[in-house]
């Protein structure tokens, strides 16, 4: 039997993508093509054509050597199948075939949880020397309906500390001192861990986001009263829509809803990311992006499973209506390099310029958060000055 000229592997299965990459050594710029069968039947196919950097470090050519092939929903039933994927001469790739449960991707809602949680909303977050956002943030979010902030501060010293501290004799916050050890999990990890923890029988939802992320209900509501028609889902998946530096080189003393506001176009690959609110009591552990449910499903606005449309932390949301995630990843120039300088509290790894680059996306306008500058400004006083 002669050796097939291919080399590759199925990695796994993100929600109904098959991911995995495949090149052909002999010709390192080729794409080769993709089959996947399912109990022996061809359902879908494609080009191995994605870029990973990690293949291009290791010399796949340019890199353009992965794949995310889609399943058809139909065949989401819940039930156990052989998948087996194979270049397009029919050898099969490593890892392939291999026995697993397809995820049934129809939405179950769960029974009304009659549980009397004394937080209805609350957000968990890991923070470093954020003390020049940290007030605006808070004051933002107790407008849209946040009562409660779990804040695990990781080894600040810009004040950041001492300003939670003062919050929370208000009783405004809950500050929680958090160290980075390395080696060691990410410190964003851990923290997600104990934050759920510490909340799951506290507070009916969570979110998971960061300092630089504000829920933004596009039709006015508070954030709780959209999640009221979510009762039956495990979390609810929000889309980003990542505002770019604006023009913005240098930091100025002035709202970052109000000094940002292009960013990227509702459909753009950047936006596919999400963050999670979660039920607490609903999830087993938290990741950075998506949860892994104990029971019931996660769902975006449009009841639409979380990995229907792509990875289950990749579900883009062009159309959404209700509530969005405004991602101010970069702010200006000035300002990424301190954020870089800081580290990623996900990876214990250093950001790149690249990544700034990549993030500044400006082409849309968008000026909706600008309604909320004055109460954002009269809470941030009351919060200062709370008698």
């Amino acid at each position: 039997m002669t050796a097939s000229p291919f080399y590759g592997h199925f990695d796994d299965l993100r929600g109904r993508a098959v991911c995995g990459w495949v090149w052909h050594p002999a010709e390192p710029e080729r794409q080769v093509a993709v089959n996947i069968l399912i109990d022996g039947e061809p359902v879908v196919g494609g080009l191995a054509a994605d870029h990973r950097p990690d293949l291009e470090a290791a010399g796949a050519g340019d890199g353009r050597k992965s794949f995310a092939l889609m399943l058809p929903l139909e065949r989401m039933d819940g039930a156990e199948h052989e998948i087996l994927v194979t270049a397009e001469d029919g050898s099969p790739l490593l890892g392939s075939p291999r026995h697993m449960v397809l995820p049934d991707l129809r939405f179950h809602p769960l029974t009304a949880d009659p549980t009397p949680y004394p937080i209805e909303l609350a957000i968990c977050a890991i923070a470093k020397n954020e003390a020049r956002y940290m007030l605006e943030w808070i004051a933002y979010h107790r407008l849209v309906g946040v009562q409660h902030f779990l804040v695990f501060d990781n080894e600040s010293d810009d004040g950041m500390s001492e300003m939670l501290d003062r919050l929370a004799t208000q009783g405004v916050v809950e500050r929680v001192p958090w160290r980075t050890i390395i080696p060691g999990p990410a410190p964003q990890l851990s923290a997600y861990a104990e934050g759920l923890r510490r909340l799951r029988e506290r507070a009916k939802w969570i979110a998971f986001i960061d300092l630089d992320e504000f829920l933004n209900p596009l039709e006015g509501q508070s954030v709780r009263s959209i999640l009221a028609d979510y009762e039956g889902a495990a979390g609810l998946v929000v889309p980003w829509r990542l505002f770019g530096s604006s023009g913005e080189e240098v930091y100025r003393d002035d709202l970052v809803i109000r000094r940002f506001t292009r960013r990227a176009e509702d459909d753009h690959p950047v936006n596919s990311s999400v963050k999670t609110i979660v039920r607490g009591n609903c999830v087993e552990a938290v990741g950075v992006h998506v949860p892994i449910p104990l029971r019931g499903q996660l769902v975006d606005e449009f009841l639409t499973v979380a990995g229907t449309i792509s990875y289950p932390d990749h579900h883009p949301v062009p159309t959404a209506r209700r509530l969005v995630l405004n991602h101010y990843f970069g702010k200006s120039r000035q300002e990424w390099q301190i954020k870089r300088a800081k580290g990623r509290a996900d990876l214990n790894a250093t950001r790149t310029d690249e990544e700034f680059t990549g993030h500044d996306r400006n082409e849309v306008e968008d000026t909706r958060m600008l309604a909320w500058c004055d109460a954002v400004m009269e809470e941030m006083n009351r919060l200062r000055d709370p008698a």
